[in-house]
């Protein structure tokens, strides 16, 4: 099979590779690039005052990433909350665990996990530029003070066309990672490509911009999405 693939080449490598390893074909067309934030500053004075914070909130790997790095040799001594286990194992690879990781991938597990009162809890959350803002909201909803600091931003990648590889390749599945990694004038596709997401997130923005997924995993991982496109070619080649 041919899989057509869109996530950020800094962050490809293991879904191409596991993909490979199945036997099949991947073309690689980014449509996003992690970049840092415009500025620094907010999250250097966030990152001054880290003791003051009763939870730190990571939803992405590239959020993990990037504000650790930007710590440099400063520890957080601070609990963090993970959504999702790929976020979580991204923190083990820093030597830190976390105290708190929904069983449900996404920031609605997080707020099922947290409690309804939080008044006078101090809550730093370092992620992308643009995001679901269900989490912040409703944490402040309960009373907590949420402080959001930009770690990276997605930005539309400056070359390559889905529509250009489909006019000359025969594509049988388009992965999106994320809602970013979807354009928002790709629909319609032709009825023989299968869509497929990571997870429930994706899926949404999917569907609303007219690419309903037929390959959604049970978990928002890597490892599980791939599995997941698996069964599907195998059940539909039954």
């Amino acid at each position: 099979k041919t899989i057509l693939t869109t996530r950020a080449a800094s962050q490809s490598a293991e879904l191409r590779a596991q993909l490979e390893k199945l036997g099949a074909r991947v073309i690689e067309c980014p449509t996003i690039q992690i970049v840092k934030p415009k500025t620094w500053k907010p999250v250097d004075e966030a990152i001054r005052r880290l003791h003051s914070y009763q939870w730190v909130l990571f939803t992405s790997t590239n959020a993990v990433d990037q504000f650790m790095n930007r710590m440099g040799d400063v520890r957080c001594n601070v609990p963090i909350a993970a959504v999702g286990s790929a976020t979580a194992a991204r923190l083990a690879e820093r030597g830190l665990r976390p105290s708190l990781v929904p069983r449900e991938f996404r920031a609605e597990g997080l707020l099922e996990a947290f409690p309804e009162n939080m008044v006078g809890v101090r809550i730093l959350f370092p992620r992308a530029e643009v995001a679901r803002e269900v989490l912040p909201e409703e944490l402040r909803r309960r009373g907590a003070t949420v402080d959001i600091v930009t770690v990276y931003r997605t930005v539309k990648a400056e070359h390559g066309s889905i529509r250009e590889i489909l006019e000359s390749e025969d594509v049988d599945c388009i992965v999106f990672t994320s809602p970013s990694t979807i354009p928002d004038d790709l629909a319609p596709l032709p009825r023989d490509i299968a869509v497929a997401v990571i997870g429930p997130v994706t899926r949404e923005a999917a569907q609303l911009l007219g690419l309903p997924p037929v390959i959604v995993p049970v978990e928002s991982t890597v490892p599980a999405l791939v599995a997941a496109i698996k069964h599907y070619f195998e059940s539909s080649s039954e």
